[in-house]
């Protein structure tokens, strides 16, 4: 029994970081964070808006299983029932099967290169998370040249305490 416990653990976090859900018409994408603060459960200490003391950046992310013809990947970031906090656009190279994506700095409509701002949040930018309590989530889209939706990922980026 104690052997296995390990292998528990191992597999429990394995389903944590690549929380997934199947597009119904198209590949399921695979999504995990790049940075281990992030599990999924809370947002880590530091990630939340300005207002409640914070400096938030989006978290960096690991994409896998492109489908092929994948040009874009496009990030959408929610608060569960509430409001956008923005979405983004990310380039990808011809012919990538996975992506890794650097952390974007929260409240600046300033980007990294590489990325394009499909919608801002009402605040500018990307708004970090801003309400205690409310559960927060991430919708990444592969999209061809065309803008058309070839594939879908979800992850859960937690709870803000």
């Amino acid at each position: 029994m104690k052997k296995s416990l390990p292998l528990i653990a191992a597999a429990l976090l394995a389903v944590l970081f690549t929380i997934q859900y199947a597009m119904a018409d198209g590949p399921r994408l695979t999504v995990r964070f790049a940075n281990p603060a992030w599990n999924g459960m809370a947002i880590p200490a530091g990630q939340q808006c300005s207002q409640l003391g914070g400096k938030g950046n989006t978290p960096a992310l690991n994409v896998f299983d492109l489908p092929s013809g994948t040009a874009a990947l496009q990030l959408e970031y929610n608060q569960r029932g509430g409001a956008s906090l923005g979405v983004l656009r990310y380039s990808v190279a011809q012919g990538a099967a996975s992506v890794q994506l650097p952390s974007v700095t929260g409240s600046q409509a300033a980007l990294p290169g590489g990325f394009s701002w499909v919608s801002q949040s009402a605040a500018g930018g990307y708004q970090p998370p801003c309400t205690k309590g409310a559960g927060y989530y991430l919708v990444v889209k592969a999209l061809d040249a065309g803008g058309k939706p070839l594939g879908e990922g979800r992850l859960e980026l937690g709870k803000l305490q």
